[in-house]
């Protein structure tokens, strides 16, 4: 993930002076350890990180299960079902991203945006959520 962050912030001058414009106005070029609230305070930075996982999704494909029968977008399944949840695609089609094959983190700066339902998968989903996330 760091390569595809990297290989995106070296192509894209913009965001690149954007980010160190957010790191030295929090930092001030003082050398100290990072704190919590400073590691918040980086929402440009955390931007960059969601639109590089938008575009590159560290788990393309994922997996559920349903253990009894289930109605899921107007459709019976049968218990036993095994889905397999494109992410990649999801996170890249045009119905939910405007521009999807766009490295844009600004979208992620609007205080009024908010992905379409299910329409970035970060961490997972569920019960299966990823313990890391923020």
């Amino acid at each position: 993930m760091l390569s595809f962050i990297i290989y995106h912030i070296a192509h894209n001058p913009n965001v690149k002076k954007k980010m160190l414009e957010e790191i030295d106005s929090i930092f001030q070029g003082k050398m100290q350890p990072i704190t919590k609230d400073d590691f918040y305070s980086l929402k440009y930075c955390e931007a960059i990180v969601k639109e590089a996982v938008r575009i590159f999704p560290i788990v393309h494909l994922n997996t559920r299960y349903i253990d009894k029968p289930s109605e899921i977008a107007g459709y019976q399944w049968p218990a036993g079902t095994f889905f397999i949840i494109n992410v990649g695609v999801i996170h890249n089609k045009d119905d939910y991203w405007e521009e999807p094959n766009k490295f844009n983190p600004d979208r992620w700066m609007d205080e009024n945006f908010e992905p379409k339902k299910n329409s970035f998968i970060m961490f997972g989903e569920g019960l299966r959520l990823c313990p890391g996330r923020k």
